[in-house]
């Protein structure tokens, strides 16, 4: 079977948004054995839009579309699917019933404009939109199955795992998926290390690096597609050792042996500005086990919320060992936990000096068993330093939690 997904809206087209749906859907396609053999991007208009459609149909079994079900005068994708099967735009009235009931509970204005998105192309099957709005619908041209689904990503990932991925489960090739994640050593040392598996066990392998995290995707379709690709991960995973990760990500594998330790972390952050917090934040359950952080950006806010030192600032400076380990340790016993981790570096542009230059970044660990520090000069622009810092002070929890004796 073969997949297709297009992606609308001009503002993808004119690069004032980055698309997140069309590699999410691919990804989950594959972890049903199904792979992507075509992505378009199309803008907002309706010609244009119905030609992408005509063409996706005669080529692909199913097509996922996202975005331009709204009510605006740019949302043109019910028109140009009903263009595009030679149907009409026909009023579902259980549809407008819906409309009006969401708009109502929710206390929000129904406007005239609102009631269009009851209207879909004659014969299309109506796919709920729990999150949203804007009900989605499944058309067929030409033989091929189109999904049409919200632009807006969460509400297309439910919508998506409640009307696509059914059908792909049933469609599909018969195929596995895995993934091995790692962090700790580079892309090419990690692919050196596992470029042979596709030989082995006849299967398709990819490789994607993000800010130190590697990941390795395998994918087989067939009878024995499952073996053959629990063999690769398999070995993926002896190879690779420790820098498997317990999790999809580092928060989430910190997450993890947090709760499986039955310990407790906090956080204390300077340049990265509470991203290594939001990345715990984003693992479900996490509460009982991260309890919280400063964000100590000011050096008054290291003096007053974390007890640095005034002389210790003046003396070694923000970036430096000392005051590190000395946040770490006052993010500790300021909020009670087992362990803290604190960050402070020169994220850039400005800001750096021969002694201390931009992308240098120092960490703190705060633990039972005292204080220590460790410092990483880390390429790349503001966003990729912070970005990258917050994965090693992660990796940095990671490893300590991995020796750490249960209480």
């Amino acid at each position: 079977m073969s997949l297709e997904t297009i992606s609308t809206g001009d503002e993808l087209v004119r690069g004032r948004s980055v698309d997140t749906n069309a590699p999410w859907i691919a990804e989950q396609a594959a972890e049903s054995g199904v792979l992507r053999v075509f992505h378009t991007t199309v803008g907002d208009d309706p010609a244009a839009l119905a030609d992408a459609f005509r063409r996706a149909a005669r080529r692909s079994d199913v097509v996922v579309v996202t975005g331009g079900l709204g009510p605006t005068e740019d949302d043109h994708t019910r028109v140009a699917a009903a263009e595009a099967a030679g149907v009409d735009l026909v009023e579902d009235p259980e549809l407008t019933a819906w409309i009006r009931e969401r708009f109502e509970s929710r206390g929000i204005p129904l406007l005239p404009k609102n009631l269009v998105q009851a209207y879909i192309p004659a014969g299309a099957e109506v796919l709920p939109n729990p999150l949203g709005t804007a009900p989605g619908f499944r058309l067929e041209i030409d033989g091929a199955s189109l999904f049409f689904l919200s632009g807006v990503p969460r509400e297309m990932e439910v919508m998506f795992d409640a009307g696509i991925r059914p059908v792909l489960a049933e469609r599909g090739p018969g195929g596995a998926y895995g993934v091995v994640v790692s962090f700790g050593k580079p892309e090419a040392w990690v692919d050196e290390r596992t470029k042979d598996l596709a030989g082995t066990h006849d299967l398709s392998v990819g490789i994607t690096a993000v800010l130190g995290t590697i990941k390795l995707t395998f994918q087989a379709t067939g009878p024995d597609a499952r073996e053959r690709v629990d063999a690769a991960v398999g070995t993926a995973r002896e190879r690779l050792g420790d820098l498997v990760l317990e999790a999809d990500t580092l928060a989430g594998a910190v997450g993890h042996l947090l709760e499986e330790r039955g310990l407790t972390l906090a956080t204390a952050e300077s340049c990265t500005g509470g991203l290594v917090g939001r990345l715990l934040t984003d693992v479900p359950g996490i509460s009982a086990n991260y309890l919280g952080g400063v964000i100590a950006y000011a050096n008054e806010v290291k003096e007053d919320l974390l007890g640095v030192p005034c002389d210790l600032l003046v003396e070694h400076g923000a970036v430096s060992a000392e005051t590190a380990e000395a946040m770490a340790a006052g993010a500790r016993e300021t909020l009670g936990t087992d362990f803290a981790v604190s960050i402070t570096g020169i994220a850039g542009p400005g800001g750096g000096t021969e002694e201390k230059p931009v992308g240098l970044v120092w960490f703190g660990f705060a633990g039972p068993s005292g204080v220590e520090s460790l410092s990483r000069r880390l390429p790349g622009d503001r966003e990729v330093v912070r970005g990258f810092a917050a994965n090693v002070a992660l990796q940095l929890v990671r490893r300590r939690l991995q020796t750490a004796a249960r209480p």
